[in-house]
């Protein structure tokens, strides 16, 4: 039923799954019924025509006498799983971004990092108004410095220098 996946799901993400799906396992058997899976897509965000709902509906009949067991639901849910995170940035990504901009791999980026690494990287000058800009964006604790503690920061510096970058 399910195509070669690029990846599994992470421990978190089958656990997000666990926990809708109990929510809508009433009586605790394990099973949920078809009506109950289109309800449970739609609470996690997933808004299924009519007719994906009647095929899906018409398979778990054939299959599995109207109910679905976890595995089934995981193997349903996974492929929309993966296509959303598809797009995102991995840890090792923004780690192996970071270290980039991080010249001196002491876990900071200062103003001039950022100002050499953009050179190095876009072959483009920015002004040093640009950049503190940019750093001031992404400092999350003040220090002048981009540190990489926080994942999210991290997206804002690469969002950060793509505006910047696009401003030239």
């Amino acid at each position: 039923m399910m195509g070669v996946r690029e990846r599994e799901l992470a421990d978190d993400e089958i656990e997000e799954l666990r926990e809708a799906f109990e929510e809508f396992d009433k009586d605790k058997d394990g099973l949920i019924s078809c009506k109950d899976l289109g309800n449970l897509m739609r609470m996690m965000g997933y808004m299924p025509t009519e007719m994906e709902l009647i095929e899906l509906g018409q398979n778990i009949n054939m299959n599995l006498g109207g109910l679905v067991d976890f595995e089934d639901f995981v193997e349903l849910m996974a492929p929309k799983l993966l296509a959303e995170t598809a797009g995102m940035i991995g840890m090792q990504e923004l780690k192996d971004a970071f270290k980039q901009f991080d010249i001196d791999g002491d876990g900071e980026i200062t103003t001039e990092e950022l100002k050499l690494a953009m050179t190095k990287l876009l072959g483009k000058n920015m002004s040093p108004k640009e950049i503190d800009a940019v750093v001031r964006e992404v400092d999350n604790n003040g220090d002048g410095t981009v540190d990489f503690e926080v994942c999210e920061n991290d997206v804002k510096l690469l969002k950060a220098v793509d505006v910047e970058k696009d401003k030239h």
